[in-house]
């Protein structure tokens, strides 16, 4: 072997082992990511829990109180302990790569607007599905559905249009894509709607929750603003868990007291409201298939103009998936989603 031909020989290797570390690197990357992400699952769910358990034990019978009960612990344990505990850590994870800074026009928002809308709508409406058929009921999810047409408005309203929102964002769009940005648009927005999905825990949400998140995940490295992604999430928040069980519960109580039609059309007959609530619970339905339509049609209509730039660092084609997903911070975080799945 001549001499040129060695040193190209240990130039390739060199080459290769910086590549090789360049990757470690990237996997260790996000494997920190996804063990910010463990941390607010953990501390949040474990603190609930345990102060459950706490309150179990004491023999205080506190069944009367459940619904707000549940409510506060939400609140404190996932969003007041948890996420400045999380937000803390996120610090000592650097950022790569930076967001866009665009200004976009009123009709490219509104186009936004209803393209959620029927993202959230569809997303819905395949979770059922798949619920149904593969019979995934999730007991946690049935017990949200009850906690938020059943309990306390106002709690209701701090958790899940005011806290859930803010908290969420900033850890899936944020925290995640400041992070990750660097690694191309495409990647960190379908990285952001993943986690965002299987955060959830459940099929019924996990169709809705990975559409949305692209969405928002889109929004944010685009405009580079988070509250523009946090009022959209509390729009949909707020349409879903406080503007349909205001409609809903007049009608919902009719239905539950009343056993036959002609009881039923009596009780509205003698109380005008709850003609009135279901009218209104009739159109909102209405006005939400039309949304979904128009928000299709304008998908498609906007489609040419969507686009994902390339980050500073590209991970090679066939590594990407080794790269993002097969590190430990991010098995195990997918490990405890889907232990929730099942």
């Amino acid at each position: 072997m001549d001499r040129f031909q060695f040193e190209k020989e240990n130039e390739l290797q060199a080459r290769k082992n910086w590549q090789r570390e360049e990757l470690r690197l990237d996997r260790k990357h996000f494997s920190r990511i996804a063990f910010g992400l463990l941390i607010y699952s953990i501390l949040g769910g474990g603190l609930q829990y345990l102060t459950a358990g706490m309150i179990w034990a004491s023999g205080w019978d506190y069944t009367p109180y459940r619904g707000t009960l549940n409510w506060v612990l939400m609140l404190v344990c996932m969003y007041l302990v948890a996420a400045p505990l999380t937000a803390a850590y996120f610090q000592n994870v650097p950022k790569f790569g930076q967001v866009r800074n665009e200004r976009w026009e009123l009709r490219a928002w509104a186009a936004v607007f209803f393209i959620g809308n029927a993202m959230a709508y569809l997303g819905n409406i395949m979770g059922n599905i798949v619920t149904s058929v593969f019979g995934a009921a999730s007991a946690d999810y049935e017990n949200l559905v009850d906690m938020i047409f059943q309990g306390n408005l106002f709690l209701t309203f701090l958790t899940v249009v005011i806290g859930a929102p803010i908290v969420e964002e900033l850890l899936f769009r944020k925290f995640l894509i400041d992070r990750t940005i660097g690694y191309g648009e495409k990647l960190s927005v379908l990285l952001s709607g993943i986690l965002f999905g299987v955060m959830h825990g459940n099929f019924r949400q996990f169709f809705y929750a990975f559409a949305l998140g692209c969405l928002f995940g889109y929004i944010y490295c685009k405009t580079g603003r988070i509250r523009n992604t946090i009022l959209f999430h509390m729009w949909i928040n707020f349409s879903g868990s406080i503007l349909v069980p205001l409609m809903s519960r007049p009608v919902m109580g009719i239905l539950e007291d009343a056993g036959t039609e002609s009881e039923i059309l009596v009780q509205v007959m003698t109380h005008p409201m709850i003609l009135i609530a279901g009218i209104a619970v009739l159109v909102y339905v209405v006005g939400q298939f039309i949304a979904a339509v128009a928000g299709v049609v304008l998908f498609f209509v906007f489609k040419k103009y969507i686009c994902f730039y390339p980050g500073i660092r590209r991970l090679p084609k066939g590594r990407v998936f080794r790269t993002v997903i097969v590190n430990p911070g991010m098995l195990i975080f997918f490990a405890l989603c889907l232990l929730e799945f099942i």
